[in-house]
């Protein structure tokens, strides 16, 4: 007997490609099962003006399909894990983490750049993200950041209708879409930026209960993903933030062992706090690091606060 799963996705090209590689994942590991795909438009997508700090966050992505999940109209969703908040609402849970994608930024430009350092006096670069911006003034205080929002595309073509040196952009995001850069040079900012938690990794939400879909997506969880990211989330829930705060996380997990690299900084990068470290699966290395930094800096409710 066919069963058929409803899935929830936003109407996004990237929403809906990210969530065509779940489901082609899913066919193969179960043949039998059908798949329909719902579109739902978020707050998120009808407010394309206001800056993601001023509506709530990246979280206005997912709160309608969540609402869906609860209601039972869907089964399951397939999100950007950076547009999860580090808390689900009750009854929901992260069902599986397929392998990621790359976690890092790049710099987006019509002149070739070989990094921040390279970029022009006063350059004009665009970003909503106040994480990026944090990491970008720590290093050139001299650059204009100018908010951006909108799909690939639309940022693309903001460097031109904006007067832009260029755009940052997740790679995870260029991988999976393959819009046309020609015209445009791409250089990786690996080790330049630290990413946000969960950057280049998708999630599929469902129902806590729901044991057949549980079951199912557990055919595409990628165990070193899922330790990797759980340790950035667990940073994140520490600290009390979301993505309305400067924080970067990023953990590598390979066999057993885990490499954590976390940061906090004022928006205007004045004040950034780092810790690094090494463990292994089940050590909390996430909640460790903010504890440290909790702990040792005593100006990092001002950061968090005042820096915005």
């Amino acid at each position: 007997m066919t069963h058929v799963f409803r899935v929830g996705t936003r109407k996004s090209r990237l929403a809906l490609r990210q969530t065509e590689i779940i489901i082609d994942a899913l066919k193969k590991r179960h043949p039998d099962c059908e798949f329909v795909v719902k579109p739902i438009v978020t707050q998120g997508d009808r407010d394309l003006d206001s800056s993601l700090q001023k509506i709530g966050g990246k979280g206005v992505f997912v709160k309608e399909i969540e609402r869906e999940l609860l209601d039972g109209t869907i089964d399951f969703a397939a999100h950007s894990l950076k547009d999860v908040q580090p808390v689900l609402p009750e009854s929901l849970a992260l069902g599986c983490f397929p392998k990621r994608d790359s976690p890092f930024d790049c710099l987006i430009s019509k002149e070739p750049f070989d990094g921040i350092d390279d970029l022009p006096t006063s350059a004009r670069i665009g970003t909503n993200s106040l994480r990026r911006q944090a990491q970008i003034l720590r290093l050139r205080p001299d650059v204009v950041i100018v908010p951006i929002r909108g799909n690939v595309e639309t940022r693309l073509r903001k460097i031109d209708t904006e007067h832009l040196d260029g755009v940052i952009l997740a790679e995870a995001g260029l991988n999976r879409l393959r819009p046309d850069l020609s015209g445009y040079h791409r250089t990786s900012l690996r080790g330049v930026i630290l990413p946000a938690a969960g950057q280049g990794a998708m999630a599929v939400e469902c129902r806590d209960d729901d044991e057949t879909t549980l079951t199912m997506l557990a055919a595409i969880d990628d165990a070193a993903t899922r330790a990797a990211v759980q340790a950035e989330r667990e940073f994140m829930i520490a600290l009390g933030g979301s993505c309305t705060f400067p924080i970067g996380a990023y953990a590598r997990c390979e066999r057993n062992r885990i490499t954590f690299d976390g940061l906090v900084a004022s928006a205007d990068g004045r004040r950034c706090f780092t810790r690094h470290l090494v463990g292994t699966v089940g050590d909390h290395l996430g909640k460790r690091a903010a504890d440290s930094l909790i702990s040792s800096h005593g100006v990092l409710d001002f950061t968090l606060r005042a820096g915005l």
